[in-house]
């Protein structure tokens, strides 16, 4: 399914794990966790946008962090870093749904449908436990032609939401999974909730 987005697709865009976002514009995953960066409005995370660019960093992924099968996937994504200063933009995202997690146990059905470790899991529900943490459930779609822009002051801390300063203008894509491939994903992360 191909289709182009527009300046109405808006110039939001999210920041997570370069490993993360390769495996949603893979198609090894469909849902992301998210608690928020510190520098957070209110150090609270919301779903601010329904689509926008998936903006990879670099900052804290490791090995322990990922489940063991999906550390080659880690090493390629080093591997595709850019220089330093840049961020090369393959992926855009729309949220199909967005719940909170309500327990650790919530958390752990959902191990077979993501890669990240059991380790790294925790960490994210217990940093600041008193929050809710987010499953977001993304339809993802890859750019035909990547997008590499500068990395300016605004995008760079520690936060979820940017807005890109420039205008991307028309660009072409293409789901990562045709809607059956996408719907069978969904499903099973639903299924655990």
């Amino acid at each position: 399914m191909e289709t182009t987005l527009s300046k109405s697709s808006g110039l939001a865009a999210f920041k997570e794990w370069a490993v993360s976002c390769d495996a949603l514009g893979t198609g090894r995953q469909v849902m992301l966790f998210r608690k928020g960066g510190i520098k957070e409005k209110n150090h609270e995370f919301k779903v601010e946008h329904p689509h926008f660019y998936l903006f990879p960093t670099y900052e804290h992924q490791d090995q322990e962090s990922i489940k063991a099968e999906y550390r080659p996937l880690l090493a390629e994504s080093l591997a595709q870093k850019p220089e330093l200063g840049e961020v090369l933009i393959k992926y855009w995202a729309k949220v199909d749904e967005a719940f909170t997690m309500s327990g650790m146990e919530q958390v752990n059905r959902q191990a077979a449908n993501h890669i990240w470790s059991e380790s790294c899991t925790s960490y994210r529900w217990e940093w600041q436990s008193h929050k809710p943490l987010w499953l977001l459930l993304l339809r993802v779609y890859e750019l035909e032609a990547p997008q590499k822009l500068e990395v300016l002051e605004d995008y760079t801390g520690c936060k979820s939401w940017v807005d890109f300063q420039v205008n991307l203008g028309e660009l072409a894509c293409k789901a990562v999974l045709d809607d059956a491939a996408y719907a069978a994903m969904a499903a099973k992360v639903r299924a655990q909730l």
